[in-house]
């Protein structure tokens, strides 16, 4: 822990202390989720497929917290050159365009065997990126604030003043570089430490605007660093989901004082809930690996049809894990390839074959399903 004492603002703590007990818990379980996560085969593929989807969904997350009305789709319309639906302003599209910048900026970053929060002016380069050219008040990108801020409200929490003048803001900006690349930082794990920076750079609230994004973006910039894959970006997510415990977890974190552990424990629960969903998503590809290698087992075997074969191709090489019923499959695209002149006996016939290998499954509502669950029981 560690006290500073400003001009103006009174006595400024960066505070490492926390429930032990609670928080090592929590730890041990994010601990090892990363560690199985490390431990699957990622194929290139389905890493192409998931990172595109992480950064537009991340970018809208992290947006619409300080209230960007653009979805994830839409996120990915602008970076694919198109202007979403005119209901949104030049302004958010232009916030949206300066998180992708700033979010593809550190996706470039090596892993090192200890990230820093390498100065004061990386920080400010951010700040610069993801304001850029934006008409927020008094905001200069890059340049630290001079004046009172009020920060959140009495529906979250309470109200927090963060040190209203420069002296103070450069001050603390300048033991907060130093604190973080501390001896006893450096050697905190990196879940609380990522954790720490996102909490005490909200804390000090350095900037007219563009605060909360910076916060998200340093907290993703030393886990990136650190070699963590996928989570970085999933954290904004959660934030977005649960923005009302976020707020709370700052505010109560502050009336504390010399404790962190509500804002910690929050954000472990977000590091486990995100890793848990990123090991499932890994799963769900190996199973549709694993199977695609049953098939041609049951192929070169003959114990299925070529059609019964061509059916789960298509449903392998579907990515929205479509569902469907006999009369879709005689109807509509892609199944009527395969199924157009086929009569009603023998489709039931093929899907009653692929329940029985355990490769389809039906819901309640009489819909077939690719059965990745169960077929290798």
């Amino acid at each position: 822990m560690k006290e500073v004492s400003t001009f103006k603002s009174g006595k400024f703590i960066f505070c490492d202390q926390f429930d032990k007990t609670r928080i090592e818990m929590l730890l041990v379980e994010a601990s090892t989720l990363n560690s199985a996560i490390n431990d699957l085969p990622i194929l290139p593929n389905w890493s192409s497929q998931i990172d595109p989807e992480l950064l537009y969904s991340s970018i809208a997350s992290t947006a619409a917290i300080e209230g960007n009305s653009l979805n994830a789709e839409e996120v990915r319309a602008l970076d694919e050159g198109k202007i979403p639906d005119a209901g949104h302003t030049a302004k958010d599209r232009l916030e949206i365009t300066n998180l992708i910048n700033a979010y593809r900026a550190i996706d470039t970053l090596p892993a090192k065997p200890i990230p820093l929060i390498s100065s004061e002016q990386h920080i400010k380069e951010l700040h610069k990126r993801i304001t850029f050219d934006l008409p927020y008040n008094d905001n200069i990108p890059g340049a630290y604030r001079n004046g009172k801020v009020i920060v959140g409200d009495k529906a979250h929490g309470d109200i927090y003043n963060p040190p209203k003048i420069i002296e103070d803001v450069r001050m603390l900006m300048a033991e907060f570089i130093d604190w973080m690349n501390s001896d006893d930082l450096i050697n905190e794990n990196v879940f609380i430490r990522s954790a720490l920076a996102h909490y005490h750079f909200s804390l000090i609230h350095p900037f007219w605007d563009g605060n909360g994004r910076v916060a998200r973006l340093l907290e993703a910039l030393l886990l990136q660093s650190a070699g963590i894959r996928f989570l970085p970006k999933m954290l904004s997510n959660y934030y977005y989901r649960h923005v009302d415990d976020y707020y709370r977890a700052f505010s109560d974190t502050i009336k504390a004082k010399k404790d962190v552990t509500p804002f910690l424990e929050f954000n472990l629960r977000g590091v486990i809930e995100s890793l848990q969903q990123m090991k499932s998503r890994i799963a769900f590809f190996i199973r549709k690996l694993a199977m695609r290698d049953y098939l041609h087992f049951l192929d070169s075997n003959k114990a299925i049809s070529k059609r019964q074969s061509d059916l789960l191709t298509l449903l392998l090489d579907d990515s929205s894990e479509k569902s469907f019923t006999l009369h879709e499959l005689q109807l509509t695209m892609p199944y009527t390839m395969l199924y157009r002149k086929v009569s009603e006996m023998t489709a039931r016939r093929d899907l009653k074959n692929l329940l029985n290998l355990k490769l389809l499954a039906i819901n309640t509502e009489g819909r077939y399903h690719l059965n990745l669950t169960s077929f290798i029981s």
